[in-house]
């Protein structure tokens, strides 16, 4: 399943860049998220950062999907950003998977100056994909709103701790 966001940040993509790959931002998301146990990395690389974040769930899922991972998710999230683009735009490499459930997500995290360079736009386009024969389609129907919901609030949390840190 295809799915596509678009968000904007009143800040430049740099500041932006900075908060996505802030390890006390990325904390304060997955707390907002009520994991009930996290593990977060950060690592500075070739102009770029890889962010790992490991976070187990309460699974708020239907019935028929709770068979399948039980009353916790145990999700892994990998972004691999890459070195500023000359306008200072970013593209990060998106990699979700749920350990206790055959459903992945991949996809690109862009970056892209808005309004003159002074806000950003954040673009993600992913494919959410459940490997299992015959209800693979409804489990990934069943998942995509909890995915969109998850970038919605991460666009309403990054707005707010933009605004904190002016």
């Amino acid at each position: 399943m295809d799915l596509h966001r678009e968000c904007s940040y009143a800040a430049p993509p740099d500041t932006v860049y900075a908060m996505l790959t802030n390890e006390s931002f990325i904390r304060h998301r997955v707390e907002k998220a009520h994991a009930l146990s996290y593990d977060i990395d950060v690592t500075d690389g070739s102009g770029g950062a890889r962010t790992t974040t490991h976070q187990s769930l309460p699974a708020k899922v239907p019935d028929f999907v709770r068979k399948f991972v039980g009353e916790r998710i145990e999700l892994d999230e990998v972004i691999d950003w890459g070195a500023p683009g000359p306008d200072g735009s970013r593209t990060g490499d998106l990699k979700v998977e749920i350990a206790n459930a055959p459903v992945s997500m991949r996809g690109k995290i862009r970056l892209v100056p808005d309004a003159g360079g002074s806000a950003t736009k954040q673009i993600v386009d992913a494919d959410l994909k459940a490997s299992v024969p015959i209800i693979g389609k409804k489990i990934e129907q069943a998942a995509a709103p909890a995915v969109m919901a998850g970038l919605d609030g991460m666009e309403d949390l990054g707005r707010d701790w933009l605004a904190s840190q002016r």
